[in-house]
């Protein structure tokens, strides 16, 4: 038979497996909200945003770089 001492030892065990259970639930919630909340934004972008976006990538000059390092060099250039 189990003894007091181990019983103790058990009930202890599963009260803190409950309470574990209990914040696995609340944080699986949390991280559920979370997810609807960005993935529920339906947000619609002005038209007038989008013709001047467009403006501006035809007026500008852009450059691309292949990597930070060849940013960083070129912004180091531009600086001296």
């Amino acid at each position: 038979m189990i003894e007091a001492e181990e019983m103790s030892i058990i009930n202890s065990i599963m009260d803190d497996l409950r309470v574990l259970k209990n914040k696995v639930g609340e944080m699986e919630g949390q991280i559920q909200a979370l997810a609807d909340m960005h993935s529920d934004s339906d947000l619609e972008v002005r038209e007038e945003y989008l013709v001047r976006l467009d403006e501006l990538e035809g007026n500008s000059k852009f450059e691309e770089f292949s990597d930070i390092a060849s940013l960083r060099k070129r912004m180091e250039k531009e600086e001296n």
